[in-house]
C-alpha cells in the first residue's frame, strides 16, 4: 500500500518563533514597573498555556493519523519538533512510553510495514482522521503551538525576574500578594522567583 501524498505547507517555525519572541520582548521591556510587567508576562504565559491545550491534541491527532494511516513521512517539519520528539510522540500514541520500542520484533532496524501501523494505530485507539482534512488543518495548528511555546518561553525569564524584584527591596511584597496580582499562587510565585534567583547567582 503506498503512501498518500499530501500536499503539505510546512510552516517557517524559525521565523514565526523568532516574531513571535520579539514582540513579547518589546512588549515586557517597555514595562519599567516589576509589578506591571510580572502581570502582563503572567497573562501571556496563561494565554500561551490555554492555547497549546486547545491545539496540541488536535495538531497531534492530525499528524498521527496522517503517519499511522495514510504514511505520510516527514511530519515533524510540518509539525516543527526535532525527530525524536516526533518518535516520541508515536511511541507514546501506541504504548503510553516515549522509551518504548514500536519496531516490529524490537528490531531497531525493523519498519512497520503499512498493514503493521494501522493495525497497532487502531489497537491502541489512536483516532483516524479524514486525509485532506488532517492533512489541510495541521500546518495551522502546528503554527499556532509554535507561536504559542514561544511566547511562553519569551515571557518567563521576565515573569521570573520581576518576581524576584518584588520580594526584594524597595517592595518586600510577600509571595501571596505577588501571586494576586498575577492571578496565580504563591507556590508558583516562589518557584520563579527562586529559578531568577538560582540565574543571578
Amino acid at each position: 500500500m503506498p503512501a498518500v501524498h499530501h500536499n503539505l505547507t510546512i510552516p517557517d517555525h524559525k521565523t514565526l518563533r523568532a516574531e513571535a519572541t520579539r514582540e513579547v520582548e518589546q512588549e515586557l521591556g517597555k514595562l519599567a514597573r516589576p509589578d506591571d510587567r510580572f502581570k502582563r508576562a503572567c497573562e501571556i504565559v496563561q494565554q500561551a498555556d490555554l492555547e497549546i491545550a486547545a491545539h496540541s491534541e488536535e495538531r497531534n491527532q492530525a499528524a498521527l493519523s496522517l503517519w499511522f494511516y495514510d504514511g505520510v513521512r516527514g511530519l515533524e517539519k510540518v509539525l516543527g519538533i526535532t525527530h525524536n520528539a516526533y518518535v516520541e510522540m508515536r511511541r507514546i500514541a501506541l504504548t503510553g512510553d516515549p522509551k518504548a520500542n514500536i519496531n516490529p520484533g524490537g528490531d531497531p532496524r525493523a519498519r512497520m510495514t503499512p498493514e503493521q501501523r494501522i493495525a497497532a494505530a487502531l489497537k491502541a485507539g489512536v483516532p483516524r482522521l479524514d486525509s485532506e482534512e488532517a492533512a489541510d488543518r495541521l500546518p495551522s495548528l502546528a503554527a499556532t503551538v509554535s507561536v504559542a511555546n514561544a511566547r511562553r518561553k519569551a515571557a518567563m525569564p521576565f515573569l521570573q525576574d520581576s518576581a524576584l524584584a518584588l520580594t526584594e527591596e524597595p517592595y518586600g511584597w510577600s509571595t501571596e500578594r505577588i501571586g494576586q496580582l498575577g492571578d496565580v499562587t504563591p507556590k508558583y510565585v516562589r518557584d520563579v522567583k527562586n529559578v531568577a534567583a538560582r540565574r543571578r547567582r
